[in-house]
């Protein structure tokens, strides 16, 4: 690696910053970062400045960087590719391949640019690919860095770009001009500078603005305006069109401009780009150590919350220290107790003064008594002087009795009562304690007296201390005996205390360890920051570069020398097995290759569509003359009514086209196409509501106006609930949702996914005073007042529908074009909205867009689609590639057809009618107006699809009614037949035939009475089954999609922060997702039952005539219309499933590299799809009963209408066949008008075939 490129001393000094990083994270073992920090060193070393260009696939990036370069380098595509890193600089040539696995290597010149391009394609094998060539473009020292597209719905191609943009000093950010205000497109630019890093935006393809649609200084205002809003502060936004050079906004030499300044500027580039490059991945580093930490920490934090204490150190120390303190108390407990308890008995005892005066008295009077020349009398003196000693000692006992109770024993309960309270003594024990005393009595003081004893003073002394001294005695041991008692106690409650105290100090300890173990973690991403903080703002004199440390770490791999001959040549992309009705080449390479011109194909189209209006005029008019003929007879004038009802469906009969499509697939501009004028505003900005319906003209609504009906306050009220919802609010009246909407809009959204639902709220917020009070109102109004309406999201978001009358081609055919919302539309109304118009148009018209074919919402669409198609009486779906003009080349544009219909075929959709066509070109082609480019395309290719879209609704869809007119006809035709017959009968016969035919007509109405509709019943409940089995396994079919969807690395980041919110995120986003899909099945299901009935019914009706024709073989009966069931209301499912059961499989996620690059994916895919089948299941059985009695009701009116309706036929014929038999009948006039009928049957237009 030379050196010459880093003399400049503050760019050698950031190196070595590097290297000291580099060292300190391999130190920390995360090898990772110190990896990217050893690419940054390589980079540096070596003055390379890398410009890199990320964005959405098909933004153009690709492009781009080959016009830059003056060559196509790069392979470039309208529709996703696998894709790598590719770094292209100036140098010799070569080319080197870095492989995922195996060692990378280095092809010499000469190779194959196209073996290139293809490798460049191929991001499973390879990781990046640097391609070196001699070119002027770009000057040494500077590399261009092309990205996968970050909407890519492969997690490694995401990862990859990410991992990448360290490297890059600046970055610019290509966006397609229809994809401006897509929400990651915000959501990445953001993050970028965030980070620091200097980004430049580009919209390209900017020569797809129509100013007439919306002036273009409008357009860059609004464009500035929303990145403004989401706080990205770019360096710079430019305006590019590579396809039209001209185009006067184009800034392509600006661009040039900027870049040549940027490469003039390159050192100091460099040193931006190596201090924001360490700042991110020091900032990564620390995600990664609070990731490697995080799962630690969530268990220490779930144990430190199980064991109920803080992760506080200073706070558990001080729990532990207290506890430890009570478990030291409670094992002296007992012995301090009864320390304390002898120490305070000893005071009350030392201070009971139990010989006062009276009582030394009594003592001496009984010492006097007891003295041996103590006697009492002269008769009987022996027994007198007991009797006498006998008194004073009782006198002496009661004294001191007295004393005792007063000085000790009162004092000693008082004081055992005390302590009994401070012990918790129990009730048994305060019983005792109330009942204490001591026992002692007379023999007490008698035994003290001592034998030859005086009664002197000092004898007197010497009595009373030892009476004192033996009482006090008695009064402790009696005490400290009930003292015992509670002492036991108190050793109980102690050894209980003991046992718990032990079992909380082991988890004190537990918890002061498990504290201290988080400080310390903590503290070390702490230090670790300190760290880098003061590596990456230490003063560049401060540092000194380690030359031999630098050659080690930018020592260049080994490179295996190969040549492209080596690696065979990719296997080309398998077609699709199926092709759509069109070739690629009639339908994208123009008219001319099948013969026909633009305006030749318009008058084929022209001719056909005059065609199948022909057959259904022709066919009313037979029905009228018919109905003519049978009202000539009174007896068929009754077959008359039917045939002019027919007649007058087939004259007013009406198509409503439904289109469907993504937000600006074009749907509006194609609309335009085929009215043949701009009555739809289309423009790349979003808005909240737009024409809704564009229909034919009649005498209430001519040419030039429209109907407005705004929303019910129900329905504004529940889409505002919704939004609120989403953005985790609640509100109960209007007040309080009008200040949380102002609230929202002040703050903004907390996260990406809210963002259009803040938008829509301020706009309700905004719009709720001028709209209240008109909530319902449908308003008649001239196409001049509209712009009132919709240009305004106040008032546009409150609208319900709007419907145009128009007088065009195509309402003039009875069309009525429907414009449904978006399918990415955040409305959740709108999806049953978009159900109700697949279950009912006549014809579904599905818009994709050439550079961007099939987004998310595209794909939930065209799920559902393909879940109900087989549903649909005829193949009523039409699909269009819309700016097919925008192809580079023949083959560009066949690929995406081939792809288009490969995805097609994914989901269920084979053989499609399947268009590409230029809109824009077609509307210019029917108004006259100036074309522009019209890329390969020979002409717009609408003609092609207009002929075979009418050819569709003039001839298919009519060939129903037209053949179920004839079957009516047909029924008339036999009735005359059989009463001509009838009345050309003798009397005899006529008198016999109607005898039998009253017994008949009895037998066929106890046939229809008798119908039976328990079998349909039973069979309902086991088709519902059997259709929900599978539903099942649809939705866990699908989950892995949806998980790789909801948790994407664009979430998932370890540079956000604790990643629990962001998990909850991606649960509640695949929760929202699955609840969605099995409402979405749910009402797919209820197509498939209402078609299992339909063939119930007409199985029922092939029965019923097959019986009644036992009776009489002339009988004609037509089936009624169809009957019109209703579906019953699916919600989303899993709204209110608790989170808490998904605990263990969102503890599975310790970091983003492991999640996505190791097992741990797989693993929470697993325990979640485990955690969703009982509330599946509980849903899936709920929706059970629902459909099944739901339709059972139905299915049982249709039985009864059915049988109604046939009971009304069989009485019609009977009664004119009962008439025909009357004498009156003539004969010869009824074979008259059979034979009318007959004619008018057999010459009809189209019999033949």
């Amino acid at each position: 690696m030379g050196h010459i490129a880093i003399e400049r001393p503050s760019l050698r000094l950031w190196l070595s910053k590097m290297i000291d990083m580099h060292d300190q994270l391999q130190s920390a073992d995360d090898q990772e970062h110190a990896d990217k920090v050893k690419q940054l060193i390589e980079k540096a070393a070596s003055g390379e400045l890398i410009v890199a260009f990320c964005g959405h696939f098909s933004a153009g990036k690709s492009s781009l960087i080959n016009a830059l370069l003056g060559e196509p380098m790069l392979p470039s595509s309208p529709i996703p590719t696998s894709a790598n890193l590719v770094k292209v600089k100036a140098g010799p040539d070569y080319v080197r391949v870095f492989f995922h696995r195996d060692e990378p290597v280095e092809y010499e010149p000469p190779y194959d640019p196209d073996l290139i391009r293809a490798q460049c394609r191929d991001g499973e094998t390879i990781e990046w690919i640097e391609i070196s060539r001699t070119t002027d473009a770009i000057p040494p020292g500077v590399a261009i860095l092309d990205t996968p597209g970050i909407d890519s719905t492969d997690d490694a191609h995401r990862l990859a770009t990410e991992s990448a943009l360290h490297l890059a000093d600046v970055v610019f950010y290509v966006m397609d001009y229809n994809h401006v205000q897509a929400e990651l497109n915000f959501q990445f630019t953001k993050q970028l500078t965030d980070e620091g890093k200097t980004v430049y935006l580009i919209i390209n393809q900017i020569d797809k603005h129509r100013d007439d649609e919306l002036p273009f200084a409008e357009f860059r205002a609004s464009a500035a305006e929303a990145f403004r809003r989401w706080g990205v502060e770019a360096a710079r936004l430019f305006f590019l069109s590579l396809k039209d050079p001209s185009h006067p906004h184009n800034e392509w030499h600006e661009l040039v401009a900027c870049l040549r300044r940027l490469f003039a500027d390159k050192e100091e580039w460099l040193v931006r780009g190596a201090e924001s490059a360490l700042k991110r991945i020091a900032d990564g580093h620390l995600e990664h150590l609070r990731a490697r930490h995080e799962l630690l920490e969530q268990t220490i934090e779930t144990r430190l919350e199980a064991l109920g204490g803080a992760d506080d150190e200073a706070a558990a120390i001080a729990e532990l220290d207290r506890l430890e303190a009570e478990l030291a108390d409670w094992q002296t407990a007992p012995s301090r107790a009864e320390e304390a308890f002898r120490s305070e008995l000893e005071r009350v005892l030392q201070n009971a003064y139990v010989m006062p005066f009276e009582t030394r008295e009594r003592a001496e009077a009984y010492l006097q008594a007891m003295q041996p020349n103590f006697k009492v009398g002269l008769l009987f003196a022996k027994t007198k002087t007991e009797q006498e000693r006998k008194r004073r000692l009782e006198a002496f006992y009661e004294s001191v009795k007295a004393q005792a109770a007063a000085q000790i024993e009162w004092h000693v309960r008082q004081l055992l009562v005390q302590f009994g309270k401070e012990w918790h003594a129990d009730d048994d024990w305060f019983s005792e304690c109330q009942q204490w005393t001591a026992e002692w009595d007379e023999t007490m003081l008698a035994g003290l007296v001592k034998q030859g004893a005086e009664s002197s003073g000092a004898a007197l002394l010497n009595y009373t201390d030892e009476v004192a001294a033996a009482l006090k005695k008695r009064y402790r041991d009696s005490a400290l005996a009930l003292f015992a008692e509670l002492k036991e106690q108190i050793a109980k409650r102690a050894a209980a205390q003991t046992e718990t105290l032990n079992g909380q100090l082991s988890a004190a300890r537990e918890k002061v360890e498990l504290a201290a173990r988080l400080a310390r973690l903590r503290a070390e991403r702490d230090e670790r920051r300190r760290a880098f903080e003061q590596l990456i703002a230490a003063p560049c004199e401060s540092a000194s570069l380690d030359e031999n440390r630098l050659a080690a770490l930018t020592a260049p791999p080994v490179f295996r020398k190969a040549r492209h001959a080596e690696t065979a040549k990719p296997q080309a992309a398998s077609k699709p097995a199926e092709t759509s009705h069109l070739s690629v080449k009639e339908q994208a390479l123009g008219q001319e290759a099948a013969g026909l011109g633009v305006s030749e194909r318009a008058d084929e189209a022209r001719t056909l569509s005059s065609g199948r209006k022909q057959r259904s005029e022709e066919a009313a008019e037979r029905l009228e003359e018919a109905a003519a003929w049978l009202e000539r007879s009174e007896l068929l004038g009754r077959f008359a009514g039917p045939l002019r009802d027919k007649a007058r469906r087939l004259r007013e009969r009406s198509f409503t086209v439904a289109l469907f499509g993504a937000f600006s697939a074009g749907k509006s501009s194609l609309a335009n196409a085929l009215l043949g004028a701009p009555l739809l505003p289309s423009s790349p900005n979003p808005t909240t509501a737009a024409i809704s319906k564009i229909a034919p003209p009649d005498h209430k609504h001519p040419h030039g106006t429209a109907v407005v009906k705004v929303k019910s306050e129900l329905q504004i009220w529940a889409d505002v609930q919704s939004s609120l919802r989403q953005c985790g609010h609640e509100a109960d009246t209007w007040d309080e949702a009008l200040r949380l909407c102002a609230r929202l809009a002040e703050s903004g959204a907390e996260h990406p996914a809210q963002k259009p639902h803040v938008a829509f709220l301020a706009a309700a917020a905004a719009g709720y005073e001028r709209m209240n009070g008109r909530f319902g109102e449908i308003v008649s109004i001239g196409w001049e007042e509209l712009e009132t309406y919709v240009a305004d999201e106040a008032v546009s978001c409150f609208l319900d529908e709007v419907v145009l009358y128009a007088d065009c081609p195509l309402t003039c055919q009875g069309v009525t074009l429907v414009d449904t919302p978006g399918v990415d539309s955040l409305n959740a109304r709108h999806t049953g909205v978009a159900f109700h118009y697949m279950k009912h148009a006549d014809a579904l018209l599905f818009v994709t867009y050439y550079n961007h074919a099939f987004s998310k919402a595209d794909r939930e669409f065209l799920l559902q689609l393909g879940r109900v198609k087989d549903t649909f009486a005829l193949d009523k779906m039409f699909f269009v590639i819309n700016a097919a003009d925008l192809a580079q080349s023949k083959e560009e544009l066949e690929a995406v057809i081939s792809y288009m219909n490969g995805e097609l075929a994914r989901f269920g959709i084979r053989f499609p009618r399947l268009y590409a066509l230029s809109s824009r070109l077609a509307l210019a082609e029917k108004t006259g107006a100036e074309p522009g480019p019209r890329g390969v395309l020979a002409d717009s290719g609408l003609s092609a699809f207009e002929t075979d879209f009418f050819r569709f609704l003039t001839e298919e869809l009519a060939e129903v009614a037209v053949e179920s007119a004839y079957a009516e006809l047909e029924r008339a035709r036999r009735a005359a037949e059989e009463f001509a017959r009838a009345a050309g009968q003798s009397e005899a016969e006529k008198a016999e035939k109607r005898q039998a035919l009253e017994a008949v007509k009895t037998k066929m109405h106890a046939v229809l009475a008798g119908i039976d509709d328990a079998y349909g019943r039973q069979a309902l409940r086991q088709e519902v089954d059997e259709l929900l089995y599978y539903v099942k396994q649809r939705v866990f079919f699908r989950l892995n999609d949806v998980f790789k969807e909801a948790f994407n690395p664009a979430v998932l980041r370890d540079d956000q922060g604790p990643a629990r919110r962001a998990l909850e995120r991606c649960l509640d986003e695949l929760l929202a997702s699955v609840g969605f899909d099995l409402a979405q099945e749910l009402r797919a299901t209820s197509l498939r039952v209402e078609s299992f009935l339909h063939k119930q019914l007409a199985e029922q009706f092939s029965r019923l005539f097959h019986e009644l024709r036992r009776f009489d073989d002339a009988l004609a009966l037509t089936p009624p219309e169809p009957f019109a069931f209703s579906a019953p209301e699916f919600a989303n499912a899993l709204g209110d499933v608790d989170r808490v059961r998904f605990t263990k499989a969102l503890s599975l996620y310790k970091n983003a590299k492991s999640f996505f690059e190791r097992d741990e994916k797989r693993r929470m895919k697993e325990e979640i799809e485990a955690a969703l089948v009982e509330p599946i299941d509980a849903y899936l059985a709920e929706q059970k009963e629902r459909l099944v009695a739901t339709y059972a009701e139905q299915y049982k009116a249709a039985v009864a209408s059915l049988s109604a309706a046939l009971a009304e036929q069989v009485d019609s014929y009977m009664e004119g066949l009962l008439a025909a038999l009357a004498e009156a009948a003539d004969h010869e006039a009824l074979a008259r008008i059979e034979a009318a009928l007959r004619g008018l049957l057999s010459g009809r237009v189209g019999e033949a075939r």
